[in-house]
């Protein structure tokens, strides 16, 4: 079982920001809060919410990641000196094969107190609608930013024609700071030069100057980006197709704990798309938007996803006879301990994900029970939530912790002390302890902590679960809900 994820430093203030201020003027006074799709690329009436002021939206290639982005980009008109206007045609023109009609893009976009819903149609051959949207700067950045400019046909040409340093735009002590604190590296002087349509960015470290012909794509993709902030203005709309683009893991995480930044600072909303479950793991759930093709062509927008269900849609392997939702990762722990003491042999027929909130397992239940998912699926709820569509419960009445910590009795707590190889007393302690502090998922870790630093949490619940699951939860109650399983599974 994996540990808690550390959350951005950032992030705490934006939701603080975000809960109390939202959308007064001292917030988001503007905010785009969903867009509606329908007629355009085998989108049929759908919708997508944006709940958060840094919103990424995942899925599989062709899923309609970019479509909703381009939709977003295409919702307002540039303020006269900021931003730029994008019109639908820039992102779903006629082509020799396709022929855009019948199509209607609808949004809900939020204006201080007042809400609107604006439509953009186009019936046959003219976009209707445009005079009717409001002034926003937007900024978009495709995922054409992630060619580097040494891959253009006639580079060498396109460098001897730029005239280093006098084309070159300066980066501000700040902007030249923020991407010093993405890449961990730093430079002593950046800028970027323009060539056509292509930005040509100009770095200086100790080791001396180089441009986007000699960088990395991660380095080159970043640049671009931070030149895009640096032009985006308080309340802007920043679009970033695959916002990952080239970067590895830690300067992912440094993005996004500077993105949460600028979003509190200068109030700009930020949509995003990933194919990451290193930039999920940074954002709260209500941040994370999953949007799952069916082999009907049809659409499910699933919003508060964990990283790991995210990836486990996105994995190119075989799926497993019968996938399990569950809430978080002590239900997963629970779930296979029951299973390992019915049937243990059907453990490599199943796999278990943790998705999040009750409601995105409500969410997946429901459309498991509609089969609407790729694969045979089960939703499991905590013992404490009420019956839905496509799931089952959990034994007991309460979350897992409490749960299971209130029904060991000492004889219990002393074959989890036998597994631990710790003092029963000893666990008896730091078990008060743990169950003093009133968040109950902290318990396990406060557990794990008063035992020493050779005792791991996961061990902890992992043990806790085990001794449960054999010598605790009630016999007939554990193979009713094995049993529930079973049900589910292919005969």
């Amino acid at each position: 079982m994996s540990t808690s994820r550390k959350t951005p430093p950032t992030l705490s203030p934006l939701t603080h920001e975000w809960n109390t201020a939202r959308n007064t003027a001292k917030g988001w006074p503007q905010f785009l809060e969903a867009v509606h799709v329908d007629g355009l690329r085998g989108w049929n009436n759908e919708t997508v919410e944006f709940r958060f002021p840094v919103v990424a939206v995942a899925g599989e290639n062709g899923a309609g990641k970019s479509t909703i982005l381009k939709v977003a980009a295409a919702a307002y008109v540039a303020n006269q000196e900021n931003g730029l206007t994008f019109y639908p045609d820039d992102f779903f023109p006629n082509t020799p094969w396709e022929t855009v009609e019948g199509v209607s893009l609808g949004y809900q976009i939020r204006r201080g107190n007042s809400v609107s819903n604006l439509t953009l149609r186009k019936p046959t051959k003219r976009w209707r609608g445009m005079p009717e949207r409001f002034r926003r700067p937007v900024f978009f950045l495709d995922i054409s930013r992630t060619q580097p400019i040494n891959t253009l046909v006639g580079y060498g040409k396109i460098a001897k024609e730029l005239n280093f340093p006098g084309d070159i735009t300066p980066f501000s002590d700040s902007d030249r700071a923020l991407l010093s604190r993405i890449m961990n590296k730093s430079y002593t002087a950046s800028g970027i030069a323009k060539y056509e349509n292509k930005q040509v960015g100009v770095l200086t470290t100790d080791a001396g100057e180089y441009s986007n012909f000699h960088q990395g794509a991660g380095e080159d993709a970043t640049t671009d980006l931070v030149a895009l902030l640096r032009s985006a203005p308080a309340q802007s709309l920043v679009i970033i197709d695959e916002v990952e683009a080239s970067l590895h893991p830690r300067a992912q995480r440094r993005l996004m704990t500077e993105l949460f930044a600028i979003s509190k600072e200068r109030k700009i909303q930020f949509i995003l798309s990933t194919h990451s479950a290193t930039i999920l793991e940074q954002l709260p759930t209500e941040a994370r938007v999953y949007i799952q093709a069916q082999r009907n062509g049809l659409r499910n927008i699933i919003y508060g996803v964990t990283p790991e269900f995210a990836m486990s849609l996105m994995d190119d392997v075989d799926h497993p006879e019968l996938t399990i939702y569950c809430e978080d990762e002590q239900a997963q722990t629970l779930i296979d301990a029951l299973i390992s003491q019915e049937v243990p042999e059907i453990r490599n027929r199943v796999a278990v994900i943790p998705v999040g909130a009750a409601s995105t397992v409500k969410t997946l239940g429901e459309l498991a029970s509609k089969n609407k998912l790729p694969n045979r699926s089960l939703g499991i709820l905590d013992g404490d939530q009420e019956e839905s569509a496509g799931c089952i419960l959990l034994p007991g009445t309460q979350a897992p912790e409490k749960e299971v910590f209130g029904a060991l009795d000492e004889a219990a707590w002393e074959k989890v002390s036998n597994r631990l190889d710790v003092r029963v007393a000893d666990l008896l302690e730091a078990v008060d302890d743990a169950r003093q502090i009133e968040n109950h998922h902290a318990w396990a870790r406060k557990v794990a902590e008063r035992l020493g630093p050779r005792v791991r949490v996961g061990r902890v619940w992992e043990d806790i679960a085990s001794v449960w699951s054999k010598e605790v939860v009630d016999p007939a109650e554990r193979t009713a809900f094995v049993e529930a399983i079973l049900q589910h599974l292919i005969k």
